[in-house]
């Protein structure tokens, strides 16, 4: 990492394994039943810090309100910052769902809400500065209802990157290339759609 100070308080102040350094690829891995699947993370540097199972991990801050409503106990479930140029860092907060529904959705924001002033903790920590936050969610199944009321509602938003939310992978892995030029050739999905006009990815074999 080329920072003495920050390999001293990640190995010699913070519980062992808390946050490790990871090069471009990254394995993630969601063990809870309801959303039991994988994640390979593809980065453009070889130098980034990962915290994996974030939700499982002790991160309380105890002077947060305990409101349910709030979320500010919850975590995502992963956590990576990634090395930019100098000492400026992309923080990607992770979280994995079996399904994606209005009253899950409220409550992954939250967790990305309590994740992202833990991420900033942190970094404040680890002198890590936080040039840019992204935040994603993986999911095999949809169940947000369209509004009756609302048919702006209904528009995708314009102008950022989406992956259509129809889309189902077997197997229950998915991927996420955040590296330029990265190959991703070692996930060789291929894409169909069935019946019902559902995207599914299908791994070929090696």
């Amino acid at each position: 990492m080329g920072n003495t100070k920050r390999e001293f308080i990640i190995k010699d102040l913070m519980v062992q394994d808390f946050i490790v350094q990871e090069g471009r690829e990254v394995l993630l891995a969601e063990t809870d039943e309801t959303g039991k699947s994988e994640l390979c993370v593809q980065l453009a540097s070889d130098d980034n810090l990962c915290i994996a199972n974030l939700d499982k991990k002790k991160t309380d801050v105890l002077f947060f309100q305990a409101g349910k409503e709030k979320s500010l106990f919850k975590r995502a479930d992963h956590m990576i910052f990634e090395k930019r140029q100098g000492n400026q860092w992309k923080l990607h907060l992770i979280e994995m769902k079996g399904s994606v529904g209005q009253e899950k959705w409220v409550e992954i924001k939250g967790k990305f809400r309590a994740s992202y002033l833990v991420a900033q903790a942190i970094a404040g920590m680890l002198e890590l500065d936080i040039a840019e936050t992204v935040m994603y969610t993986t999911y095999e199944r949809v169940e947000f209802e369209h509004s009756d009321t609302m048919p702006t509602a209904r528009h995708g938003r314009l102008g950022i990157p989406q992956v259509r939310m129809e889309e189902e992978w077997e197997g229950k892995r998915f991927g996420l290339n955040f590296g330029e030029r990265i190959p991703f050739d070692h996930i060789p999905i291929k894409m169909e759609r069935n019946m019902n006009g559902v995207l599914t990815g299908k791994w070929k074999e090696q």
